[in-house]
């Protein structure tokens, strides 16, 4: 499934990442331009997350999606709304294959599904998505049957069933 979101979303590693060199130190922009994405760690990603909007464009966040999504699943880095909000803008902007892969991706890693529906978008495409029966029966597995010492899953288990059962 990570293999999938490298795929549907490949681009090629940029040779300038433009940056505000009043804002950024360019030793933090440098790893983006000659690290491979795949060895980019979560303490050089969280960079673009501390300084976002004066680092990269539109195709640098394609760029980073894939590893975002992999530090997400490994525990790396947390499913919280700026992350989420960059997926959930990709995935409104998708063609029809980055939108299954990212899809995939959330039924396969319960802890970033969770952070879908308690932390993610209000509105928009990938949010009406992650509001489905389907969905919640990922997260009771998940919350019934993996470590939970947050609560997260059964939190966002328990929101949104509490969602769907206001319909």
């Amino acid at each position: 499934m990570i293999e999938r979101l490298y795929e549907v979303f490949a681009t090629p590693r940029p040779g300038v990442v433009d940056f505000c060199d009043h804002c950024v130190d360019a030793a933090n922009v440098t790893p983006f331009t000659t690290v491979p994405l795949r060895h980019l760690t979560s303490d050089q990603v969280g960079k673009f997350w501390l300084k976002s909007g004066t680092i990269g464009d539109e195709m640098f966040v394609r760029y980073l999606l894939p590893r975002v999504m992999e530090l997400i699943a490994l525990g790396e880095l947390e499913a919280d709304f700026f992350w989420l909000r960059l997926v959930a803008e990709a995935y409104e902007q998708g063609d029809p294959r980055e939108q299954a892969a990212v899809r995939e991706y959330f039924l396969a890693t319960p802890v970033a599904l969770a952070g879908l529906v308690r932390e993610g978008p209000k509105a928009g495409p990938l949010t009406e998505w992650c509001r489905t029966p389907e969905t919640l029966a990922v997260l009771e597995r998940a919350a019934l049957n993996q470590p939970d010492p947050s609560g997260a899953l059964s939190d966002a288990h328990a929101e949104l069933e509490a969602h769907l059962s206001s319909k």
